[in-house]
């Protein structure tokens, strides 16, 4: 799993990171990853990783 997060993060688009970890997690719904995922993809790695974590738990929060 670990290096299903680091590709997503060193991903340069957002839609294709949000995807990576879809698939992982078997997570059907784009729902919340509209909401959280920004419309231009950061440049800066640290920043994609933070938004990456803010989705995963919106969505675990949303499955709970």
């Amino acid at each position: 799993m670990s290096n299903l997060l680091e590709r997503a993060i060193d991903c340069d688009d957002g839609d294709r990171a949000a995807k990576i970890i879809q698939e992982a997690l078997g997570i059907e719904s784009d729902d919340v990853a509209n909401y959280v995922f920004p419309r231009t993809w950061p440049v800066d790695r640290e920043q994609r990783a933070r938004i990456i974590g803010e989705w995963l738990q919106t969505e675990a929060r949303f499955l709970a």
